[in-house]
């Protein structure tokens, strides 16, 4: 049978810790009225900075004997609920990386689906482009014979006029119309043929395909950065005022080396400069 877990701590503050809390407040508002015009004004206030740490030192003794056991008490509830959250994020984390996967597998078979489909409205629009151009061909060689028949229709007339033979003169006149109409007719007919192909051939492309969808889940891309050359950045940083931003000043590490080297400190862009810090000892 499974059993109650309880995580409990009592907190209670005494009419003493009251008092110091109280008192606090009206030591702030003591202090805060403070000349020193005077060695003797200056040893009064030092007494009372003893004061104040000693009250200080005593009310944060208080404090982290009512915190321990709420810190305790803390660190239990997220010792017994943590196993439990670290597995169902480990279990969410690999669901999520299986769905990824499977996602992943998804968009490139449809990739590849598209590189196919794209490759055979490549191949249809060129075997489309290619019978225009055969028909434009054929059209433009018979065209072209009507011509040549007209042409050599009309020489045959030419002779024989030029012979005196008017009878084969007639005759090839009427060849030579005859031709020439049906030239006109040809090369309109042609031309037409030509234009209608132009127009009406339809633009062969391939359709978008879509990937399966996983119902409720869904994925997004982000861009991250990776240093792959430190130096690199660095120099590109200093040169560059939109990017200055990833020279980041380590100011714990330059106070260590101020602390190290004092006034010999030489780095450019480093100051080194003397802080004052009170500090006082209570009995």
């Amino acid at each position: 049978m499974n059993q109650q877990t309880e995580f409990a701590a009592v907190v209670r503050i005494t009419p003493d810790v009251q008092d110091q809390l109280a008192a606090s407040s009206g030591l702030l508002a003591k202090v805060k009225g403070y000349l020193i015009r005077s060695n003797d004004d200056a040893q009064a206030v030092n007494a009372d900075l003893l004061t104040i740490k000693t009250a200080a030192r005593n009310l944060d003794g208080v404090r982290k004997s009512i915190v321990k056991p709420l810190d305790e008490a803390r660190t239990n509830a997220q010792a017994f609920f943590l196993p439990a959250l670290d597995a169902l994020k480990a279990a969410e984390d690999h669901c999520k990386r299986l769905l990824l996967g499977w996602q992943e597998k998804l968009d490139a078979e449809r990739r590849e689906a598209q590189r196919k489909a794209e490759e055979e409205a490549l191949r249809l629009r060129q075997k489309q482009e290619a019978e225009a151009a055969a028909a434009r061909a054929k059209a433009e060689e018979q065209a072209r014979e009507a011509r040549r028949k007209a042409e050599e229709a009309e020489a045959a007339r030419q002779r024989a006029i030029a012979e005196g033979n008017a009878k084969a003169a007639a005759e090839a006149a009427a060849r030579a119309a005859k031709e020439q109409e049906r030239a006109v007719n040809v090369i309109e007919a042609a031309e037409a043929k030509i234009a209608h192909a132009e127009q009406v051939a339809p633009v062969i492309m391939a359709a978008p395909i879509a990937a399966p969808e996983i119902r409720g889940f869904s994925s997004r891309t982000v861009w991250r950065a990776r240093v792959t050359d430190k130096a690199a950045v660095i120099r590109a940083a200093v040169d560059r005022p939109d990017i200055a931003a990833l020279l980041l000043v380590d100011e714990k590490a330059a106070n260590r080396l101020a602390g190290a080297l004092k006034a010999a400190l030489a780095v450019p862009g480093l100051e080194a400069y003397e802080e004052k810090l009170a500090t006082s000892r209570t009995a």
